[in-house]
């Protein structure tokens, strides 16, 4: 039986009371946040593979071109006349630190750089070539590396070009070996002062900008050299 309803009279069962809609709002609020989680932590992790990416790029590129050139490296060229000797810049490897555990050591050789080494070159195209980590103009630490093809001697040159090869590097370490054991710096005595090593060992430390660090290491032959077996 069917009830009629009074005039005037409210039907409280239609809508939806305040607690009901404060409820569905934090609901919705709660699976949007967990959304919204997931979606940052994807978009993160993205991120950090695409750094992680480009930090393995610049720095297999950085040490593959510092060991195509220090493995050319060439002894200097004699000096023609009496005295049989030149004064032009020889191998030279210096042990430098930037803080406990931080190294930022430094290598001049002559080599003839290898984007000519498929073309005739005249003599006077040898070339210092030098790598360094060292604080770019933005006082950040920079990986270097310097060119001077003038032939003057002496340890820095008017003429050098210095190029900047990445920003991310926070440490260069360099390690000679010569037919019998390795050393810190070259040349290994005085009496040496002409000689090249047999190889080098390079170890390239790059930070990326999430503070992530790599070290990029490989130990390169001479060409003059060989492996110095004896």
């Amino acid at each position: 039986m069917a009830y009629a309803k009074r005039p005037g009279s409210v039907d409280r069962s239609a809508g939806f009371t305040l607690v009901e809609l404060l409820l569905a709002l934090f609901l919705f609020a709660l699976v949007a946040g967990v959304i919204f989680a997931m979606f940052n932590a994807v978009a993160s992790g993205v991120d950090k593979g695409r750094q992680s990416m480009e930090l393995y790029r610049v720095g297999r590129a950085a040490l593959l071109r510092m060991a195509q050139e220090i493995g050319a490296a060439l002894p200097p060229p004699e000096k023609t006349g009496t005295t049989g000797t030149t004064d032009v810049l020889a191998f030279q490897g210096k042990k430098q630190t930037a803080g406990p555990g931080v190294s930022h050591d430094r290598v001049d050789f002559l080599t003839i750089p290898y984007r000519r080494a498929r073309v005739p070159i005249p003599s006077y195209e040898l070339c210092r070539v030098a790598y360094y980590v060292a604080e770019n103009a933005q006082g950040k630490s920079a990986l270097f590396r310097e060119e001077d093809c003038s032939g003057e001697s002496g340890a820095q040159h008017e003429r050098a070009i210095r190029l900047e090869l990445t920003d991310l590097a926070v440490g260069l370490g360099l390690t000679y070996y010569d037919a019998t054991k390795e050393h810190d710096e070259w040349p290994a005595n005085r009496e040496a002062q002409q000689l090249l090593p047999c190889r080098v060992r390079l170890a390239l430390t790059l930070r990326d900008a999430q503070q992530y660090e790599r070290s990029f290491i490989t130990t390169v032959a001479l060409v003059t050299r060989g492996s110095c077996v004896q």
